[in-house]
């Protein structure tokens, strides 16, 4: 790994994100970078996957940006495989990360961290709605790595 792809993931998801705060405040990309932390993986690509995992959905940077800053075809297939269409259920989405082993790990890792509840300040019903569906997609996530490597 020499580092300087993930550089580029890094500063244009800082950029990206930039005036953007989580549900308890905090700057947005703190979420992104945790998950890529959680990864716990020397994978250059992969980290720059989490890192970018959310810019597409909730930025205005499109594939063709990433393609032009110079990402490879994996680090973007693995982005489009976790953007969460418009209109898209919940089961079309499912079956679109199911589909990317990449988006897999790191749906796991963005999952765990959505799931912690000690991120918010307060505690609504609507949150522990949120943090339940969270948490029944790592399950099944993880289920599915746990079939794939009994195979």
């Amino acid at each position: 790994m020499d580092g300087k792809m993930l550089s580029k993931a890094l500063l244009l998801a800082t950029n990206a994100h930039d005036g953007q705060f989580d549900k308890s405040g905090r700057p947005y990309i703190l979420h992104c970078l945790t998950v890529m932390h959680k990864l716990r993986t020397e994978d250059e690509e992969l980290m720059c996957i989490a890192a970018l995992h959310d810019t597409i959905e909730d930025t205005t940077v499109t594939y063709q940006e990433m393609r032009d800053t110079g990402f490879s075809e994996r680090v973007i297939a693995g982005v489009r495989a976790l953007t969460r269409l418009p209109g898209q259920s919940h089961e079309e989405y499912r079956a679109q990360v199911h589909a990317n082993a990449d988006a897999i790990r790191v749906k796991i890792s963005d999952s765990q961290h959505n799931s912690d509840i000690l991120r918010l300040k307060t505690v609504a019903r609507k949150d522990l709605a949120r943090i339940n569906k969270y948490h029944a997609f790592y399950i099944d996530l993880k289920e599915a790595v746990r079939d794939t490597d009994e195979e």
